[in-house]
């Protein structure tokens, strides 16, 4: 069993840093929340509070994927405990500490934010912290549990249990973690595009994180699919507009490297990482389309080549 596959709804997460300029609505925006006519001033806060929220989720799923490693060798374990070597190795994972230098935190929004928004954000990231909480506190018991050699009196029952809590609690993490980011989505999106709107690399800025939406929502379509057979012909189309997308933007002339050293070099390694994820998606379509369904190898492959490309992209705008 493994902790449910993670769509990365990823929020726009750019160095607040990097660009702080623009007062209005770029007019080449098309308006989606009410932040999309906001000041220059909130824009930057709403901003800052995305990078937050986002590196919050990045610190955590990083934790619950080492437990997750942790736990497919404790179940083997459990379930054959006379193996000498089975419980050999396993370290208990780490949470790093928060890095960032932000004067906001997750569980105060900004007063940017509309007064529903505050209170979604509250409520949401309140439930993340607290389901985490009792995720560590189980992981800690499954741990004592584990060193203790209890189950040598319990044929492994306890055990078992202990890591059908954590998968089970999992969920209720996962949601609100979906909650946050489909949320960051959309308001950070058109404050960024205000922050962005003067400057000079917006082009590039804006290609890349088209292209990651696109990306996004084509993850959202093929690993979501319920019936790979049934969507096939609207994956497949799918695709060949990425392909599309990808090749436009590889024509694009890079970035001036006398006026902005090393973005011509990020900017080509971003649309690498958009061809790397085209290759991969095109094999697991090619298996899907035999198999009739998506492997969940291929899934987390996919998910791991999108989430790459948002390390490239913010190589490019850091």
């Amino acid at each position: 069993m493994k902790f449910p596959i993670k769509l990365l709804v990823v929020a726009v997460a750019i160095s607040f840093t990097a660009c702080k300029s623009g007062n209005k609505k770029d007019n080449e925006t098309k308006t989606k929340t009410e932040y999309a006519d906001a000041g220059n001033d909130d824009a930057n806060e709403i901003v800052e509070y995305n990078n937050v929220l986002v590196g919050l989720t990045d610190k955590n799923n990083a934790y619950l994927k080492r437990m997750d490693e942790n736990l497919q060798k404790l179940a083997k374990g459990l379930a054959n405990p006379n193996d000498r070597f089975a419980f050999i190795g396993i370290v208990s994972p780490y949470s790093s500490s928060d890095l960032s230098h932000s004067k906001l935190k997750p569980e105060t929004p900004p007063s940017a934010l509309s007064s529903d928004d505050q209170k979604y954000f509250k409520e949401n990231v309140a439930g993340l912290n607290e389901t985490l909480t009792k995720i560590k506190d189980t992981y800690k018991s499954l741990d004592d549990y584990i060193k203790a050699e209890d189950w040598k009196d319990d044929k492994s029952a306890k055990g078992n249990k202990l890591i059908d809590s954590i998968y089970s609690m999992s969920k209720t993490y996962y949601k609100y973690d979906e909650n946050l980011l489909a949320k960051l989505e959309v308001i950070g999106d058109d404050a960024e595009r205000i922050v962005l709107k003067t400057h000079p690399l917006k082009e590039y800025i804006f290609a890349m994180k088209d292209d990651r939406k696109a990306v996004g929502d084509f993850n959202k379509l093929i690993v979501g699919s319920k019936n790979f057979k049934a969507d096939e012909d609207k994956i497949k189309s799918a695709y060949e507009a990425l392909v599309a997308q990808n090749t436009k933007h590889t024509e694009m002339d890079a970035p001036d490297a006398t006026k902005f050293p090393s973005k011509d070099g990020s900017f080509k390694t971003f649309n690498e990482s958009f061809k790397d994820y085209l290759i991969e998606a095109k094999k697991a379509i090619r298996d899907a389309s035999a198999a009739g369904k998506l492997t969940e190898d291929h899934a987390e492959d996919l998910i791991r080549k999108y989430d790459y490309m948002r390390t490239t992209y913010n190589y490019f705008v850091d």
